[in-house]
């Protein structure tokens, strides 16, 4: 690298450039082959292609390329003299394959509303010649695959052109890598649309894999225009997760959108389902119910990305055009569907609500990408700009962290209880893909709820012992982060039990992360001593769930399976908040023994431990359990007032403590104890 100037004065500098001609920087005409990229290598071959016009200088003359790069970078060098904006080839190449696969999606909608059957029977020729007949459909169908050749041919080139000349830049080789093996799926897939005689799993896969190929392709061309201006640099923060989990809720939806059939006939009215919101009959309804509710989410999702994005992103005036243009897109995203139940008789509506879901799928991945490299504010030093951002903790702190949040020892007891549901429900062990998805979901739904708690009570936590060494208390998360990492694992589970399972199990696990945090956290925790009776209602519902994952329904047994939980939860909560007043009573929550005094919570929970053995007798005593459950119940229960009685007569913190362990270990031979009588039973 030679030095940068060879003659200087105030309004010019003629440069040297290995074998380039000369240049001028100043108050001249800069002559260049292309736009110095900042950092790269300074012998650049070829003719000149580009004229600046820097006036007048912006600092003192630079003497490195390292530094004119970067001050010809804040100069706009991507402006023609004429003021236009020149576009790199990697550019012009992404934008072509984002407009060509836009089109062949758009056709592929308009053939289905107007091809039911499949216009060409054959591929990849079409009726057996390469020519289709003069007529509308197969034209339509040719002009899909004629499309599909133009997409697969950018595709392509434009993983050549990544890999030859941005070789470095991961976010432009990576994915149109991918793109190229999700462009080999897809035609398999269309290839099998059409040998199978549109069989409607084949179809909806091949819609799937055409938006997954869009937003493929949509994340290749907004990184080559934005994610090269140095003034951008990555982040991870709190809009960036708001962005991600808007799109993660948007592909839910479309997800559950494809396997809704044409014209909304499962569900006859809008926007809720039926006369009132029934509980779907079959897959069909459920998928129709899944497809509303997470419009829903999208929306309010998608309106608070749109208000953040004012002071998330001062100055991004790119962002700002994108999540407006985005937010049109969504109202009438939200008309079309309307319009599909209201007017189910009208074909065109089919493939225009498909046309603006596939816009703002794209308009969405955009902004994430935005949101991912925000635009640098004035203030900042370039140096800060170019140079990447430090991470703030190791990434196995960082997910420890996150796991911390979730509490995972309270979903270990809530999986017990959800386990033990499906094992009655099935009168053995349910089925493994309904087990592993109830798990995985009722787990993600639990863990939302703690996050979302721990985001709520982090002020209190942070008085409180034994709640100080959490993550939000310790500054190891931010809080933003934390209630969005909440609200992405609700939506999460939402999406695992309605796909997997069925809507009902998935309704009520997100009923109880909702009553779990609105209700209890947020409303009873901080204002009655009876927070943890009503808000018991929240861990009473995974047994339900399960029961309900497995048979569609909910019967008098899960019923059953609730009460014992909520009348469980009192003595075991007072039992732990005798061990922690002190704690209670510094972060001023409103616990019993605070309230009423020890001596009254102790007399409530010997009281409370005998109201729950008569509940497990009514179990045994309507036959829907038998002899096994029976005398395991009464030991079990025998065992539980005998620690009351010791806690009531002796008022020490070891025998609350006592009351406490055996209160879990109560739980789970209970529970275990039904299993084993559903699978083996025995009358009374």
């Amino acid at each position: 690298m030679r030095s940068f100037p060879k003659r200087r004065d105030d309004r010019c500098a003629i440069v040297k450039w290995h074998r380039d001609p000369p240049h001028s920087y100043g108050g001249c005409t800069l002559i260049l082959p292309r736009p110095p990229r900042l950092g790269g290598p300074c012998s650049i071959l070829g003719k000149p292609r580009l004229v600046v016009k820097v006036s007048p200088p912006p600092r003192s003359l630079p003497h490195r390329f390292d530094e004119a790069a970067s001050e010809w970078h804040n100069l706009d060098w991507a402006r023609n003299v004429d003021g236009v904006k020149r576009m790199r080839p990697i550019q012009r190449l992404a934008q072509a394959t984002v407009l060509a696969t836009f089109l062949l999606i758009v056709l592929g909608a308009i053939l289905r509303a107007v091809a039911p059957t499949a216009a060409c029977p054959d591929w990849p020729t079409c009726q057996g010649q390469i020519i289709p007949p003069f007529a509308l459909e197969p034209l339509i169908d040719f002009s899909h695959r004629l499309v599909t050749s133009i997409v697969s041919a950018l595709v392509v080139l434009t993983a050549l052109y990544a890999w030859l000349r941005h070789r470095q830049e991961p976010w432009l080789l990576v994915p149109s890598l991918i793109a190229v093996v999700l462009l080999a799926v897809q035609i398999a897939l269309g290839a099998f649309t059409v040998t199978s005689s549109l069989a409607p799993t084949i179809v909806t896969a091949h819609l799937i894999m055409a938006l997954i190929l869009f937003g493929t392709v949509t994340i290749i061309a907004a990184s080559a225009r934005w994610i090269g201006d140095p003034r951008r640099h990555p982040t991870f923060d709190g809009f960036t997760l708001l962005a991600l989990l808007t799109a993660s809720l948007t592909a839910g939806e479309v997800l559950a959108g494809a396997l809704v059939p044409a014209g909304g006939t499962t569900c006859a009215s809008w926007p809720l389902c039926g006369n009132g919101f029934q509980i779907p009959s079959d897959g069909l309804a459920s998928a129709s119910v899944a497809h509303r509710i997470l419009a829903g989410l999208v929306t309010l999702s998608f309106l608070a990305l749109v208000l953040r994005a004012r002071w998330a992103r001062p100055g991004d005036r790119a962002l700002h055009q994108t999540a407006f243009s985005g937010l049109g897109l969504l109202v009438a995203q939200i008309a079309l569907g309307a319009g599909l139940v209201r007017w189910p008789d009208l074909p065109s509506l089919v493939p225009l609500h498909l046309v603006i879901t596939t816009a703002f799928w794209g308009d969405l991945i955009a902004l994430a990408v935005l949101a991912g490299f925000p635009l640098a504010r004035a203030d900042q030093a370039p140096a800060e700009v170019s140079s990447p951002v430090p991470a703030r903790s190791p990434w196995r702190e960082a997910i420890r962290a996150y796991v911390n949040l979730t509490k995972p020892a309270i979903i270990v007891e809530l999986l017990i209880t959800t386990l033990g549901g499906m094992v009655m429900a099935a009168r053995g062990l349910p089925p493994l893909g309904i087990a592993l998805a109830t798990l995985i979901g009722g787990a993600a739904a639990a863990g939302g709820a703690n996050a979302i708690n721990c985001y709520l009570d982090r002020d209190i936590d942070s008085l409180m012992r034994r709640t100080r060494r959490r993550a939000l208390p310790r500054g190891r998360i931010d809080p933003e982060h934390a209630l969005l990492f909440g609200m992405l694992l609700g939506g999460f589970s939402f999406i695992v039990l309605n796909t997997f399972t069925n809507t009902l199990s998935a309704l009520l696990a997100l009923a109880g992360l909702l009553f779990y945090v609105l209700i209890y956290t947020r409303l009873l925790k901080r204002s009655t001593p009876q927070n943890i009776v009503i808000g018991g209602a929240a861990g009473s519902l995974p047994p339900v769930v399960g029961w309900a994952a497995v048979t569609g329904r909910i019967d008098l047994l899960p019923l059953y399976l609730f009460a014992v939980i909520f009348f469980w939860t009192p003595p075991h909560f007072w039992a732990l908040s005798l061990l922690t007043t002190q704690d209670y009573a510094q972060a001023r929550v409103p616990m019993l023994p605070l309230v009423v005094g020890e001596d009254e919570t102790r007399r409530q929970i010997l009281l409370y431990s005998i109201l729950l053995v008569a509940v497990t007798m009514l179990a045994a005593s309507s036959r829907t359990l038998g002899f096994i459950y029976l005398p395991s119940a009464l030991v079990l229960g025998g065992g539980l007032i005998y620690y009351a009685v010791r806690l009531v007569r002796e008022r020490s913190n070891a025998r609350a403590r006592q009351l406490f362990n055996y209160s879990n270990l109560y739980l789970a031979l209970l529970f275990a104890a039904m299993a084993i009588d559903r699978v083996v039973p025995i009358a009374v």
